[in-house]
């Protein structure tokens, strides 16, 4: 059913329900009208006097950057039932985007003891502990995600990208591994297991690495040039100046991309060759 076709049919119903209104919110803001989606879930909210409804009115003016109006109904969320965890992982976001990380990780952490096994909320309490330089408390809840969910690529990935942040590249590889062994066909993660292959000194990993995402998606420059990178690594000039030659034509301006990627991933604090 088109969206036409939905807004049709909710314009003849004489009296909406609450749910009604809240799949014509959720479709609305699916094609962009936020504005409308917004409108209805606020109708939707004041005509179920529920807490599910206000926490997904919060949700629509967080999404829309209205912090001060999201803040509101979550906590008129909470006020109605102290343990609903999304309107306490909703609260959190607002207090992390205004800066209060104590705020939030008390949030966060409430809405992990409501929801223990949930990898959504320790992994919300993961970035906190992170922001907040807490660096052990948001390994230990991204831990706690990844046994959650053992099959989710992404809190592999993002402790990942941790631990490199922390000049680990040796536990980084192994978190890398493991979200390419869950996600196989992401480009992405392939490019970061294999430049943390090349900090390890493993080039003929990190080739095989990059290969496969240049594979996946060639017309990405920042894969070409570090599969040029693994290939000099491993004294093969004429493939090194393949790739070099072919980032160049595809976009010589992601030089910033990849001098980033490579300090990120501890190759070395030196800006990257140019491209040939």
């Amino acid at each position: 059913m088109t969206l036409n076709e939905r807004e049709e049919l909710f314009r003849s119903m004489a009296q909406p329900t609450a749910e009604e209104r809240r799949e014509f919110a959720d479709a609305l803001l699916h094609e962009g009208r936020f504005e409308d989606a917004l409108d209805q879930y606020r109708q939707a909210a004041d005509q179920r006097k529920d807490p599910e409804y206000r926490s997904t009115l919060g949700d629509a003016y967080a999404l829309l950057g209205q912090s001060p109006h999201a803040m509101r109904e979550y906590l008129a969320a909470l006020r109605r039932n102290p343990d609903h965890a999304d309107a306490r992982l909703g609260l959190g976001d607002v207090y992390r985007s205004y800066g209060k990380l104590k705020a939030a990780i008390g949030q966060f952490r409430r809405a992990v003891t409501i929801r223990p096994n949930h990898p959504h909320c320790r992994f919300k309490l993961a970035q906190a502990y992170s922001q907040a330089q807490l660096y052990d408390d948001a390994i230990g809840e991204a831990r706690e995600a990844i046994r959650c969910a053992p099959h989710e690529a992404y809190y592999r990935f993002w402790l990942g990208n941790l631990y490199l942040f922390l000049i680990n590249p040796t536990a980084a590889v192994v978190e890398f591994e493991d979200a390419v062994g869950c996600a196989p066909r992401d480009p992405y993660y392939l490019m970061r297991l294999g430049v943390c292959y090349l900090a390890l000194h493993r080039p003929e990993d990190a080739a095989r690495a990059l290969l496969s995402a240049v594979r996946i998606e060639p017309r990405r420059a920042i894969y070409h040039y570090l599969l040029g990178e693994a290939y000099e690594a491993l004294g093969s000039a004429v493939h090194a100046g393949i790739q070099f030659e072919r980032a160049g034509e595809l976009d010589a301006f992601e030089r910033d991309s990849i001098n980033r990627v490579r300090r990120e991933s501890g190759l070395d604090e030196t800006a990257a060759p140019p491209f040939h």
